[in-house]
């Protein structure tokens, strides 16, 4: 009796440490890198909405005891956070290096600077094709400032506009920001994420207005998304400022808006849920699945084609939406059937749900070929599906035994024959008549 109750105590103990484990295994955990502990009251809000995903958050003060990303091999964070924007260093393990390594292995990296980023805060940006304003520069505007701040430098400027993307999801309202500018690389990788007024321009609040209004003209970049092509993600964001409890609870109140006016609330609460979303890769996921190919006429894939055989291609395209997998509403996929170039490129059908299909005849030409869908979309995660196939040609008893572009030459043998066939028949069946002299 005692030996049956102690094999069931270890079989509920091992069956209590394998559901803690596999809980510890699906839970994300995050490292968080800041200048002060006071970060993590000033942007409370913003950590409670990390954590009320489902993430766990590891805080580390930059002028503490260093920390590890990686450790014997294997990555003990799934995503980054530097809020230390003044800090010179992370620590001894926690370098320039060791951070672009691990975007480089796909992982995912937040970054918040103010108007004085630290020289490892752009060294990383740099490598990722942004960078930031000079230093003690802030994004100036005298024409969309919150009245908060009428009687000062209009440094605390109200941004409407969001680049609606995949990105952002869907703005809710005005955002506040105090912060650097960015000038962007020409990347298709990168994209803006919020833009400041087109009369807004960086520069130190103490500059001349003169020298300050050189570079002013277009519209200052203030958050910036990188989605590389390893699916890595990293956010920048000139302003720490933005992701504070001031400015997410803050009501918006332009300077000219007629007094007695409703202020609304600030979208900067949506927009760091957003951003966070699609950062850390609960938004703009697609999963390619069911890839199959075969004859028009079969059902079953083949390894080995002919050449002028049309072919059913068809792919499942999934985005996930936070909570599930939906059907990918996109109509830019496009498969090509390749040897070394593509000899055919065609867009595939959507006729409802996630399958996306074509038809097609294969070219007269025989070698190893490649069925590929490779989409690569602004704020999605790239999709690579590559299928190898064998194409032979015609063996000796499939080739047609009369091909209309020969029949001139099928003319032209059979007249020769009647030809000769006539010719033969005078030959044979007459004769000269004999020559007879006179005397």
């Amino acid at each position: 009796m005692k030996v049956l109750v102690a094999l069931v105590l270890v079989s509920v103990v091992c069956v209590i440490l394998s559901s803690v484990q596999s809980q510890t295994l699906t839970k994300k955990r995050g490292l968080v890198v800041v200048d002060n502990a006071n970060i993590r009251n000033t942007h409370s809000r913003f950590f409670r909405l990390l954590e009320g995903n489902g993430y766990t958050l590891d805080f580390h003060q930059a002028s503490g005891a260093s920390v590890e990303l990686a450790k014997y091999g294997e990555y003990q964070y799934d995503f980054l956070v530097l809020l230390a924007p003044r800090a010179e260093d992370f620590g001894s393990r926690l370098t320039v290096d060791s951070i672009l390594n691990f975007i480089d292995d796909g992982n995912n990296v937040i970054v918040a600077v103010d108007s004085e980023p630290s020289t490892i805060n752009r060294e990383i940006a740099t490598e990722c094709g942004v960078e930031f304003g000079a230093e003690k520069n802030l994004v100036i505007d005298h024409h969309n400032f919150d009245s908060s701040d009428f009687d000062g430098d209009h440094t605390l400027i109200i941004a409407d506009n969001v680049v609606k993307s995949v990105v952002t999801g869907s703005p809710s309202g005005p955002v506040l920001y105090r912060g650097i500018d960015q000038h962007l690389e020409e990347n298709d990788l990168l994209t803006p994420v919020l833009l400041a007024s087109q009369y807004a321009y960086g520069a130190s609040p103490d500059d001349a207005v003169s020298e300050a209004r050189s570079n002013s003209g277009a519209r200052p970049v203030l958050i910036s998304a990188l989605q590389a092509r390893n699916n890595a993600r990293v956010l920048f964001s000139g302003s720490l400022d933005v992701f504070s409890d001031r400015f997410l609870s803050s009501k918006v109140s332009r300077s000219s808006s007629a007094s007695g006016s409703a202020s609304p609330q600030s979208g900067n609460e949506q927009l760091a849920r957003d951003l966070l979303a699609w950062t850390l890769k609960e938004r703009g996921v697609l999963r390619a699945s069911n890839v199959t190919h075969h004859l028009v006429s079969e059902t079953q894939p083949r390894d080995v084609y002919k050449v002028t055989d049309r072919i059913y291609y068809s792919i499942d395209i999934e985005e996930w939406n936070g909570k599930q997998w939906v059907p990918y509403a996109g109509n830019d996929v496009q498969l090509e059937f390749t040897m070394l170039d593509p000899y055919v490129r065609a867009t595939l059908k959507n006729t409802g749900g996630s399958t996306f299909h074509t038809e097609f005849v294969v070219p007269d030409v025989y070698g190893i070929f490649t069925f590929r869908v490779k989409l690569e979309k602004s704020g999605y995660t790239n999709v690579l599906d590559e299928r190898i196939v064998t194409v032979r040609p015609f063996k000796h008893n499939e080739y047609e035994r009369f091909i209309v572009a020969a029949y001139p030459y099928y003319a032209s043998a059979f007249s020769m024959m009647f030809g000769l066939f006539i010719f033969s028949f005078f030959f044979l069946y007459t004769k000269e008549r004999p020559v007879t002299q006179k005397k």
